[in-house]
């Protein structure tokens, strides 16, 4: 991880990085936890096909993923989960229509630092496609057969994971 300078609490120029996941003041004995980030990924699902979507920031530009995104203050996972279908494939999906299928940890480096976050993906079953506005993030969409999705065009590992159990019970 990119050294932290300072101590948030005191000042102190210089913090010890422990056990790879904590930072340690000397001086002050203050720890600053970097904990895992919370995140959550969609299946949007329409009879043998899946919507994925092409990237359009880093980590992974340009690479597929689904939509999703991170879960903000005090949101649960499902509110984060329409929110981001809401701002990526400007799309209203009820946070009680998610169905949770699995999650996976991940690791995210943007910006010279390394994010650990836990990757939660849930399904939603649709009867037709819907039209579909890309917003932020998005540069695409794409809908693809769920036995034709190649793995290794898919940027994020939990999200390459994800997709290929998802293949696996499907």
């Amino acid at each position: 991880m990119k050294r932290l300078n300072f101590c948030p609490h005191c000042g102190n120029e210089g913090l010890d990085w422990h056990e790879g996941k904590q930072w340690f003041c000397n001086k002050c004995k203050f720890t600053y936890y970097h904990n895992a980030a919370a995140a959550v990924g969609a299946v949007l699902r329409c009879q043998d096909e899946i919507l994925l979507t092409v990237r359009k920031h880093n980590p992974c530009q340009g690479m597929l993923d689904l939509p999703g995104g991170f879960v903000d203050y005090q949101e649960s996972l499902e509110v984060a989960l329409s929110r981001e279908i809401s701002e990526e494939l400007n799309l209203l999906v009820s946070e009680r229509s998610w169905r949770y299928l699995f999650s996976y940890g991940n690791r995210y480096l943007y910006a010279d630092i390394q994010y650990y976050t836990t990757d939660a993906f849930f399904l939603l079953q649709l009867e037709e496609k819907p039209e579909i506005v890309v917003g932020d993030d998005v540069v695409e969409t794409r809908w693809m057969k769920i036995n034709q999705v190649a793995l290794e065009d898919i940027g994020l590992e939990s999200v390459r994971n994800a997709v290929g159990r998802f293949m696996q019970t499907d």
